[in-house]
């Protein structure tokens, strides 16, 4: 449950009023490259090169009928994957609601309080489904630690009138299979356009392991977005005021930014690639301008100070403008801290 709301927003007509209509998710607000690396992952993955040779066709979500077999000759046991969308707010343009996400997290199918493994055969009748085409969610949902509450359908609360937390509401987006053994050498992978190929092939390997790696218990996996309840109000803050920046995002002393998938800049191989400057919190790409949630527990000792600064002048130098905005500050003067981030853009 997200917890120590600001007064600012709780005040606002209607905010984080869970909804009574059909609503789209707003997958353009999602960064480009975000966009990319997740548009094929569907069915069975990561997909491998024993699946061309099993399928001797296009592959497809639906597994075919070579793979069947070789999965089931096999033996091999799947865990199915849920990606879950967290909504921050819905913008209204005259037609339908559009909602605003801002985290990404998966889930592995669970049975009583395990996960709940599956095998080819039952993939093979699901995919296409009427299973595989409800509009699943999640009810208090919060990302951050991964609790939730219910799991059902969301035409069926949007129905019935629930009345929980918008920003609570986790929505399945899509679903997806990892075989439990594979060979990750055989792993076939869609480029995904980096101009440096040392910085693809980190990118690629961090995304492989976040969305590849089977999971030992039910548990939320971090994939994409905030990292806390102080960046999430100072985010639906400016977007109730109709600014849209983009969450975490990696920038080079190259003058290079890319969007960041979760923990990228804790990854060993990350931080001491050259060229890596940092990940903001939040970036407008017009206004080159870089915004950064600094907690005070991390941002007060003269040493980190200090190091916040070598930051910004990097970021300078590579022709980019930032912008501090205290924690504290955010649930103490929400207002004023979303003032300081608009005087800066």
């Amino acid at each position: 449950m997200i917890e120590n709301r600001p007064k600012h927003l709780t005040a606002q007509d209607g905010y984080n009023r869970f909804p009574s209509e059909p609503f789209s998710v707003a997958f353009e607000n999602l960064p480009p490259l975000l966009r990319a690396c997740l548009a094929p992952v569907g069915g069975v993955q990561p997909i491998t090169g024993a699946m061309f040779r099993a399928a001797g066709t296009i592959l497809r979500d639906k597994p075919s009928e070579g793979e069947i077999e070789m999965f089931r000759a096999a033996g091999t046991q799947f865990q199915m994957i849920s990606m879950v969308a967290s909504i921050a707010h819905l913008k209204r343009n005259g037609g339908p609601p559009h909602a605003v996400p801002y985290a990404l997290t998966l889930l592995p199918a669970s049975k009583r309080g395990k996960v709940d493994p599956c095998s080819i055969d039952y993939i093979a009748n699901v995919i296409g489904g009427r299973a595989d085409s409800d509009d699943s969610c999640y009810t208090g949902f919060d990302p951050f630690c991964g609790d939730w509450g219910m799991y059902g359908s969301l035409s069926l609360f949007t129905q019935t009138g629930y009345n929980g937390h918008l920003d609570e509401l986790g929505i399945v987006v899509g679903r997806y299979y990892i075989p439990l053994q594979y060979d990750a050498a055989d792993v076939v992978e869609t480029p995904l356009g980096f101009d440096n190929p040392r910085l693809e092939e980190k990118y690629a390997k961090h995304r492989g392991r976040l969305l590849y790696t089977p999971f030992k218990k039910v548990e939320a996996r971090p994939l994409w977005g905030l990292d806390s309840p102080i960046e999430l109000f100072l985010f639906q803050e400016l977007l109730r005021r109709g600014h849209e920046p983009e969450p975490q995002v990696l920038f080079t002393t190259d003058g290079k930014c890319h969007a960041s998938l979760y923990h990228l800049w804790k990854d060993i191989e990350f931080r001491h690639m050259p060229q890596t400057v940092t990940v903001s919190d939040f970036y407008f790409p017009k206004q080159k301008l870089a915004v950064f949630c600094d907690s005070n527990a991390f941002h007060r000792s003269p040493k980190a100070q200090a190091k916040d600064q070598a930051i910004d002048e990097k970021l300078k130098a590579a022709g980019y403008r930032s912008v501090r905005i205290q924690g504290r500050s955010i649930v103490k003067n929400l207002k004023q801290a979303a003032d300081l981030v608009e005087d800066s853009l």
